[in-house]
This record gives C-alpha cells, structure tokens and sequence, in this order.
C-alpha cells in the first residue's frame, strides 16, 4: 500500500547500471511515490533503456509499478553518444551472458512493454496534476525535459523540483576534463534547464565520486540482510544487483584501481528523498555548448562580486555530502 503521505516522483532516465540502482531505491521508498519513469537516449538508446527498466520494475515486483514511457531517441542537435562501453552493450552489464544450470537464460525476455504514451506528454501530464508537489529527478541527459520545455513551458514550470544528476562545480569532468557525461551527451539540453526557472538541485561530480560501493559489499550484502519489498524474494534482486554490476565495476577496478563503482544516480535519489544528505551552494550556472575542449562544461560563476541582479543563482548545487548516512539510505532501499 502507498503512503498517503508519499510525495509523487517521477524518473527521467537513460537506462545503465546505475540508474538501476536508483530505481530499485525509489521503488522501494515509502516517503515517495513513483509516479513514472521517463526514459531517453544516453547511456543507450531508448528502446534498451525503457527494457532495461521493466527489467528492474519486473525483478522488484512492485506493489504499484509505474508507468513507462519512451522519449527522446537523440540529443537536441548533436549526434548519439552514449556509454555502452562502461554499461555493456544492454547497459546492464550483459545480461544475456547468465545462465541457469540447465542453460536457460536467468534473465529471459520480458512480457511487460513500455506504455504508448510519449514521455515528455507524460512529464508534462503529471506537472500539470501534482504541480509543486512533484520532484522530477533525472539521471540522465536532459533532452526529455528540454522537449518539455520547449513544447509547454509554463506547465513545465508548475513542478516543485528537478534534481539533476549530472555537471560538476569544482572538480573536473568525468568524459572530459571539462564535461560531466550527461551534460556532454546534449549540452543544449542542459542549458535549457539552467534558463527555465524552475528550482534545480545538481548533483554533480563534486558529490557523486564521495558515493562509493565496493565489490564486496554487493556479493556480502545479501547474506547479511533480508528482502523486505513487495513480492520479490531478496536472493533474486541480490542476484540482479550483482550480475548487473559486474562490467561497471570492472570499468572503475581497470581504470580507477577501485573494485566498485559510484552511486551518482542513486545519490540523486537520496537527495530527492532527503535533502539534508548534502551541502548546498546558491549558485548561478551555465552550461558551454559550444566550445572545443568545454563542451557540456557546467560554468558556476563562483565570484564574491557577481552581480546578482544580472546573473541571479539558478541552482542550488550540492558541493559536500555525509557519506555515511547516504550509504546508510542506499543499503536500508537496496
């Protein structure tokens, strides 16, 4: 049974290991109610993404599944990029490559289906219906949102909060010394949002690199607790979050030295959950869309002497996060 009381949510999202994770969190928080997941091109294309969360909703068992609506298949002007490299070609770590002991498949093909409705009419329908009391939090890149903007703007406006995964403050980029991948992957998007008004949280890579799960803790953390959640046995999503990880682990293990990975979209989760996890900034940003070496760089204009009334603050961006009570969250939803 819902909570009464649950602040409607919605996802917008683009479907990689990560974001997996975020949702097993939202869909497991009594304090929210998943309204939707909107998904769109990014770490993979969309028609993957929107598989891979019926995936998730179909191994967590819900008692009350959101919908699921396909977006945007590109960014606004640039060509795809996405990240298969770092997710695996599904964007959840190869999952056709387990097997049961008779050789079946231990992920076989999903009878669910997303719904026919557009995501941005989805994004645009729910800020209509729940207006200031609905937090959008997107985990991928903004292209959905940006369409949003672009086709009703005023009712986009009406929503309470985006929290946005993605840019980074004072530290570098993730894809680029500059960029943070999801504002690289459509900057135009990005910068978009920064102009539409609406009160945004960005969780960036100022915070999301203080997030970490090492390996050990994914193949130790199922012994050590049950599964709780709708009608989905703790073995199964155990089992999920393990295989699903592996290439993404191994990513960070090959390139960081660190065996594990981190929990940016499941960070801005948290934050959607419970604001007080993270430091805030008043900050006026812009978002390059043009530059050489900066594209998709998030520009905060940090200087005591801006001028507020030209450059007023358009995000609130989070610049420290208490480590420990966030993973206390993760593991208590996962």
């Amino acid at each position: 049974m819902v909570n009464s009381q649950a602040r409607p949510m919605i996802i917008d999202t683009d479907g990689g290991v990560d974001d997996a994770l975020a949702i097993i969190m939202a869909l497991n928080c009594e304090q929210i109610e998943l309204k939707s997941v909107t998904v769109l091109a990014g770490n993979i294309d969309v028609h993957q993404a929107a598989n891979n969360v019926l995936r998730v909703i179909d191994i967590v068992q819900p008692n009350q599944p959101p919908l699921v609506a396909k977006g945007c298949e590109k960014p606004l002007v640039r060509p795809p990029f996405n990240a298969a490299g770092i997710h695996g070609s599904d964007g959840l770590g190869e999952l056709d490559q387990f097997k049961n002991a008779d050789g079946s498949p231990c992920y076989p093909q999903l009878t669910m289906e997303p719904s026919s409705e557009d995501a941005v009419d989805v994004l645009l329908k729910a800020a209509q219906e729940y207006g200031s009391d609905l937090t959008i939090v997107a985990l991928g890149p903004l292209t959905n949102i940006a369409t949003a903007l672009q086709r009703d703007r005023t009712t986009l406006q009406k929503v309470g909060r985006i929290v946005i995964m993605g840019g980074a403050v004072k530290v570098p980029g993730n894809i680029s010394a500059a960029a943070e991948f999801n504002f690289f992957v459509d900057p135009d998007a990005a910068q978009m949002v920064m102009e539409s008004g609406i009160p945004l949280t960005l969780v960036g890579l100022d915070v999301a690199m203080k997030a970490p799960l090492p390996r050990k803790d994914v193949e130790n953390y199922a012994q050590k607790h049950p599964w709780p959640f709708g009608h989905a046995t703790r073995t199964a999503v155990a089992q999920f979050i393990a295989d699903c990880t592996g290439i993404y682990m191994a990513f960070y293990r090959d390139n960081e030295g660190f065996h594990g990975c981190y929990l940016h979209d499941p960070l801005a989760v948290g934050v959607a959950i419970d604001p007080s996890l993270v430091s805030t900034e008043s900050v006026y940003m812009v978002v390059e869309t043009e530059g050489k070496f900066t594209s998709g760089m998030s520009l905060a204009d940090l200087r005591d002497r801006r001028d507020e009334a030209t450059y007023p603050p358009n995000v609130e961006a989070c610049l420290d996060v208490d480590t420990d009570r966030f993973l206390k969250l993760f593991y208590e939803l996962i």
